[in-house]
C-alpha cells in the first residue's frame, strides 16, 4: 500500500510542473493562475484514473 502511495506522490510531483509548462505553452496568452489551475486539475483528473485503475485491477 505504501508503494502505491509513493506512486501517486510522485506522478503528483511531476505531473504539475509538466502540466503547467504545456499549458503556458498552449495558450500563451492566458494568465498563470489558468494555467496552474488547469495544471492541478489535469493532475487530479490522472491520478483518479490511476486509483480507479488500481482499484479495480484483480490481485489474482
Amino acid at each position: 500500500m505504501m508503494s502505491i502511495i509513493a506512486i501517486l506522490l510522485f506522478v503528483v510531483l511531476l505531473a504539475v510542473p509538466g502540466f503547467y509548462i504545456i499549458t503556458r505553452k498552449v495558450f500563451p496568452k492566458g494568465s498563470k493562475k489558468a494555467a496552474m489551475t488547469a495544471a492541478i486539475l489535469l493532475t487530479l483528473l490522472l491520478v483518479g484514473i490511476l486509483v480507479t485503475v488500481t482499484a479495480f485491477t484483480p490481485v489474482a
